[in-house]
């Protein structure tokens, strides 16, 4: 049954490099603001250590893979804020 989803899956799905770095950056955003979250509120000095280094390896991961989007022009952080969404958009009506 496994092998018959994955073909499924396959086959209705678009994925690419720029598609997973997207999902990558997302996710280490919602990483850090938890990190973040835990090393404000920790009640030990060891605790915020351990979280502060946590969310200082996380925020490189992010920041590699920021600079990666932006080397292969997958987005555009200079350009006019209408053109981004333009481009969003564009880009949203060639997936469907």
């Amino acid at each position: 049954m496994g092998t018959i989803m994955n073909n499924i899956v396959k086959n209705t799905t678009d994925i690419n490099d720029e598609v997973i770095a997207g999902n990558m950056i997302g996710a280490a955003k919602s990483a850090a603001d938890a990190y973040l979250a835990a090393t404000l509120t920790s009640s030990t000095p060891e605790l915020k250590a351990i979280y502060s280094a946590s969310l200082t390896q996380i925020i490189g991961g992010h920041s590699a893979l920021t600079e990666l989007a932006v080397n292969r022009e997958w987005v555009s952080p200079y350009s006019a804020p209408s053109e981004q969404l333009m481009n969003s958009f564009n880009k949203s009506k060639s997936t469907v």
